[in-house]
């Protein structure tokens, strides 16, 4: 394989050229995620309704209490935050309930993670609940990021931030998505722990952050698409949902498979 630009000679897993410093055709094609995605759904729609006992569970245990949750926080539970012993607290309370949830629907990168097929029995997802400890403690160092970010980007009671730093809020937030979302398969594939697969993530896929991050993008556009069905009691969303699990191991996959955690140092 050659260099497009320059006609240098290109490993096979190369993403730069070394000759002249040009991405090569690598991100475009064998690593663009939708392209991935394309492949995962049609694999998975082949027997989807196997996945479905299993993502009860996450469902059940996982998606409709963080969802309860957000509505009562909005509604119904007001934390004052006007000062900064109110405001910690607040983001303490916040952070340790979400936590407590979530890890209930990520729990299912361990058994899906130990096959190739497209299934989530009711079975697996039980014994999967022996690596809530685990899923748990990702939860919280992803919450104590969003804390930190948002003291700072917001600042804290009589001590504002910068209206600039709102902006930068946001940047923060879409891009820490990026590098936590592959972590979640490589905790499983690597036997790891959760703050050695996010500084993994972080280390070795820089070049195709972009992909990933469009690809958490669509995901979370299919789901609240399918959680929007609540007369069809949740039935899409518990469909879209294991998707969505299967879609992240099949891209991370292709990223290890493509040599990427050797690529950097």
């Amino acid at each position: 394989m050659r260099c497009k630009y320059c006609n240098a000679r290109l490993a096979i897993h190369d993403i730069w050229c070394m000759q002249c410093g040009r991405h090569t055709s690598a991100l475009k094609n064998e690593l663009f995620s939708i392209k991935s995605l394309s492949e995962t759904y049609r694999a998975y729609k082949v027997n989807m309704s196997s996945s479905l006992p299993g993502a009860a569970v996450a469902v059940i245990l996982g998606l409709i209490p963080v969802a309860v949750l957000i509505w009562m926080f909005s509604s119904i539970i007001v934390l004052e935050s006007n000062t900064t012993l109110q405001l910690l607290l607040n983001l303490l309370i916040k952070s340790i309930v979400f936590s407590i949830f979530i890890p209930f629907m990520l729990i299912a990168f361990n058994p899906i993670c130990k096959h190739n097929d497209y299934h989530l029995n009711l079975s697996e997802m039980f014994t999967a609940l022996r690596c809530y400890p685990r899923y748990f403690l990702w939860t919280l160092i992803n919450a104590v990021f969003f804390c930190i970010v948002y003291i700072i980007c917001f600042g804290l009671p009589n001590f504002s931030s910068a209206p600039i730093l709102h902006l930068v809020w946001l940047i923060l937030v879409n891009y820490w998505i990026a590098i936590v979302l592959p972590s979640l398969v490589l905790m499983e594939e690597l036997s790891i722990n959760p703050w050695k697969a996010i500084i993994k993530s972080y280390q070795h896929f820089q070049d195709v952050r972009w992909n990933i991050y469009l690809l958490a993008l669509v995901l979370a556009v299919l789901n609240a698409l399918g959680c929007l069905f609540f007369w069809l009691l949740l039935i899409p969303e518990a469909l879209i949902l294991p998707l969505s699990f299967f879609a992240v191991r099949d891209y991370t996959r292709r990223l290890i498979e493509f040599e990427l955690l050797t690529y950097r140092l």
